[in-house]
């Protein structure tokens, strides 16, 4: 990827916001993340000052990736401080592909340091109405800490086949049970050996809130 994107990607920037900061247009910042028109010596600069990287990382010359190191809050000057890490969300995920793959990664959502450690979470956006009993509604962000186990009756994301679940669970035997909150849905009893514990819903966000 782009280093470019990859950085505007990992502080979730739009083009346009970047645009805004650089004083461009969004048409020309898809084209230096496209590699059809290098980058100018100025805009170069303010986008080491942005990203706080080299312009030699810019340029593909340093291979130290900033990914997933703590970067200062890019918000205005004006507002306080905070160290955040750029938190992976995973989009539909592809099977046999393990959940972090980069083909399953959509974007890097900006987390603060202090709540999540390296490379422990990600995000997941929610897919149907399943797990509404418990104010997790469609379109929801859910925050993952990745653990093979949680304990009965926490939310985990669960891989089965090639699906991905958001569900309560519970151990029966050997055997899990993945319940859905609401209540127009029925549980499931699955085989432990099909079924896959790949993390424990921690936080939840909703857009725009």
């Amino acid at each position: 990827m782009n280093r470019v994107k990859e950085l505007r990607m990992l502080h979730g920037f739009t083009q346009d916001e970047l645009g805004e900061r650089l004083g461009i247009q969004k048409a020309a910042v898809s084209k230096y993340e496209t590699g059809r028109v290098p980058l100018p010596p100025d805009t170069l600069m303010k986008l080491c000052d942005i990203f706080s990287v080299s312009a030699d990382y810019l340029l593909g010359r340093d291979k130290v990736t900033p990914l997933f190191k703590k970067s200062h809050s890019l918000s205005s000057s004006f507002s306080p401080i905070t160290e955040t890490v750029g938190v992976p969300l995973v989009g539909k995920v592809h099977a046999g592909l393990p959940m972090l793959a980069e083909e399953n990664i959509t974007e890097y959502i900006p987390t603060p340091a202090d709540d999540v450690a390296v490379d422990e979470y990600f995000y997941m956006e929610v897919e149907g109405d399943c797990m509404t009993g418990d104010f997790i509604p469609e379109g929801a962000l859910v925050l993952v800490r990745m653990q093979p186990m949680v304990e009965n009756s926490q939310i985990a994301v669960v891989r089965l086949d090639n699906e991905v679940l958001l569900r309560r669970v519970k151990r029966l035997d050997k055997h899990l049970v993945l319940i859905p909150s609401n209540p127009k849905y029925e549980p499931m009893i699955v085989s432990g050996n099909d079924a896959k514990i790949v993390g424990r819903v921690v936080e939840v966000r909703i857009r725009g809130l």
